[in-house]
Parts: C-alpha cells; structure tokens; sequence
C-alpha cells in the first residue's frame, strides 16, 4: 500500500443530481481524514497528507485492529441532536478529548495488498461494510456511512429539514479518482465558505470581528468581516493565535483592499477559518458571516472563493414519472401525466388548455425559477378556467412534488 493516497474531492453544485447513477450521502461537517492501517499500525492523515495521528489518538488506536486497508472518511463531533457540529470538533481538539470523536468513513481505497480504486463505488462500500462488521475496538468511534439511492432533490430536501449542511451525490459506477472529479458532487443546504483571517477589529483582549478574505491569483482579496460565532470557549485561544501573527503590513491586495480601520489589527495570513454566511453581496462582500472554527487542515493559499456551478450544468431533478394512470392523460410534462390536457383555462380567442400551460411552464422555467427560489410562493386555483371562481391553495396536498415545500407566512 502506498503511504497515502490523495483524496477525491467534489465539485460544488447548486442542485444535486439526478439519475439512477448516482447515490448520495449526508454531509458531513468535520475534517476529511484518511486512516491507514499495516501490522496494526495506524495512521491518520489529512487531505494534505499531514500525520494527525497524535490529535486523533483515540481513533487511531480503535483502528488498529482492522486488517491492512486504506480507508477514507470523515472525523466529526456530534452535538446533543446527534448531527455534526464543526465547533464541538474544534473544542474536542484544543482539549484533548480525542475519544469523544467519531470517524465517519464511505470509501476502502485498499484492503490487504489489494487496490480497490478501479472498482466501482457502490462495490468498495460493500467492501468496506463487510470490513467493519468484523468485531474488534473499532466499533465505538469508527462509523460506516451508508448511501441513499432515492432521487437526489428529495435526499437534500431531507437533509436540510434536519438542519444539516448538506449531501454528497457520487456515481456508483465510478472508479475512485484523486483530485476534483466530475463523479463526486457536493451539494448544500445553507452556505458555507473557507476564508483566510487577514486582520481582526477590537483589542488584543477583546475580539469584536474577523477581516477576512480569498485568494485570487497570487493576492488577498478583501470580502469583508465576520462578526459572530464567538464565545468565551473559542475566543480566547483565537485570540492568542491572532496575537502570535501580528503585522504592521496590510495582507490583503488588490484595487479593492481596504484601508485600516481605527481599531483593526493585521496578521500574517496564515489561518483560516470555517464560516457559514447568508452568501455574498454583488461587490463579493460575506453576508451575515458567523465564525465556526479554524480548519488546520488546509493551507491558507488554497482558500478560493467558490461558486456553486449553474443548475443548467448539471442534471436537473425531476419528479419520479407517476405513468400515464390517468383516463384521458396526456404525455408526461417534466415526469407529470397531466389530467384532462384538453381542459381549457383560457376562453376564446386565446383557447389555452391545461396541457398548453403545462408546456408553457416547462419551456420558462429555466428563466422563472431564477427569481422564485428561495422566495414564498402562492398557487392559485381556477378549476373551471380563468372565467370561473379562483381561489389559493393554502396547504399541501397528496402528491404534491417532493421539488416543493411549505413555509409559514
């Protein structure tokens, strides 16, 4: 087995996708970590290759009793709900509590002297399933990820009504391929972002914000300042590292670096933090930013600012096909067999039908949904056409598209 095996990475989505190839796992929000293990001698690295076998100590001797494999996972902390909390993880590392720790793995890269990366996906997870059912210390910290193979919008839908960050989609055809792929896609419920900490406003003491930025090219591009997400557990030894790296010198470049405010301090852009923010404003500002942690596990010239490639560039979800049940339907529109396509909405001169609106909305959706996402919507009933009694439907019914949900206005 090789030393270490540089890491799958996804690409950012805004919608995952869809088709029968591709199956999808929770999010996790943790660090990505690679456990190796030879003569019961385990190691843990992160996507750098970096030994943090000492910091994850705990989890590293509950592997060691695994036979020789290469295994790729996730080590997160769950908070009391049960779901990965970023910030626990980081407390759990700052005091030693490796043990309270839980090494969630989805991927066996080698099992013995055998190099599983050729095989496809959905095999090295049964693989790597069979490894783990194996009795031995490994089952109090170290998890197997199991997949869903339900349409992607409805698994991310679920995800995020539990208050999750998100899925990873992944054809389960594919080969395991180092570096950024096309057969991995991450999508997220809520945004999240790596900067680069390039200053902080308040006094060595107190810590008020973050001035924080991205790297583009070779130079800090300022996008603005983290002001919340602090507390007296992860305030003071921010604030000690913060200390440790003070410069009389601005990080940040280009035309749109900012000037110094009276009470900021600059440091050496060497940290990097995990946020969670409401996105960016047109002039590439972090809205609404709350701080989460420091990742350690990247280098800071790596953070990038990242957008979520277009809905037209992937695989657009579509309801599952109901089949044409329906007396008197007509062709499925988008996966809907329409009922009574012959109805007309519209009277004379127009003569619209209820299929012809239906074909309508499929031809302006790709332009529509751009100013309706993320907004409350309203369906308005005409059962008898546009001349008759319409009305709003208030509530979700039977059957309604898992691509909807309902808010309370």
């Amino acid at each position: 087995m090789p030393p270490f095996v540089p890491p799958q990475l996804c690409k950012s989505v805004s919608r995952p996708p869809s088709g029968q190839d591709w199956v999808h796992e929770i999010k996790l929000d943790g660090y990505r970590m690679q456990l190796r293990v030879e003569d019961g001698d385990a190691l843990m690295r992160t996507r750098k290759g970096l030994d943090w076998t000492p910091k994850f100590s705990a989890v590293a001797e509950s592997g060691s009793g695994l036979p020789d494999c290469i295994i790729d996972g996730e080590v997160v902390a769950l908070d009391h709900n049960g779901a990965p909390d970023f910030s626990a993880l980081q407390a759990a590392l700052s005091e030693g509590r490796s043990q309270d720790l839980i090494y969630f793995v989805f991927d066996l890269l080698f099992e013995g002297g055998e190099d599983l990366r050729a095989l496809p996906l959905t095999e090295r997870k049964e693989r790597l399933k069979s490894l783990l059912t194996r009795k031995g210390r490994h089952g109090q910290q170290i998890k197997y990820v199991a997949h869903l193979s339900e349409p992607g919008d409805a698994v991310l839908k679920s995800a995020c009504n539990l208050n999750l960050e998100g899925i990873i989609s992944k054809r389960g055809d594919a080969p395991y391929r180092s570096g950024r792929t096309e057969t991995w896609m991450k999508a997220k419920c809520r945004a999240g972002h790596e900067v680069v900490i390039g200053g902080w406003s308040g006094s060595a003491a107190n810590l008020r914000s973050l001035v924080v930025g991205v790297y583009r090219g070779d130079h800090l591009v300022h996008t603005g300042k983290v002001g919340t997400g602090f507390n007296a557990r992860n305030a003071g030894g921010l604030l000690k590292k913060l200390n440790a790296l003070k410069s009389n010198e601005s990080p940040f470049g280009g035309k749109d670096a900012p000037r110094k405010g009276k009470d900021w301090t600059w440091v050496k852009p060497k940290l990097v933090a995990e946020i969670e923010f409401a996105g960016f404003t047109a002039d590439g500002m972090v809205r609404q930013a709350a701080f989460k942690g420091l990742r350690e596990d990247k280098p800071a010239a790596e953070v990038r600012a990242e957008t979520p490639a277009p809905p037209e560039t992937t695989d657009l979800p579509q309801p599952a096909p109901r089949g044409n049940r329906i007396k008197g339907g007509s062709e499925p529109v988008m996966g809907v067999a329409i009922s009574k396509p012959d109805k007309p909405l519209w009277p004379a001169p127009d003569n619209y039908t209820k299929l012809d609106l239906a074909q309508y909305l499929e031809k302006v959706g790709p332009w529509m949904l751009q100013h309706l996402k993320g907004r409350p919507c309203s369906i308005i009933r005409a059962p008898d056409g546009t001349d008759g009694e319409r009305f709003f439907q208030r509530h979700e019914m039977r059957g309604m598209s898992n691509l909807l949900s309902v808010t309370k206005v």
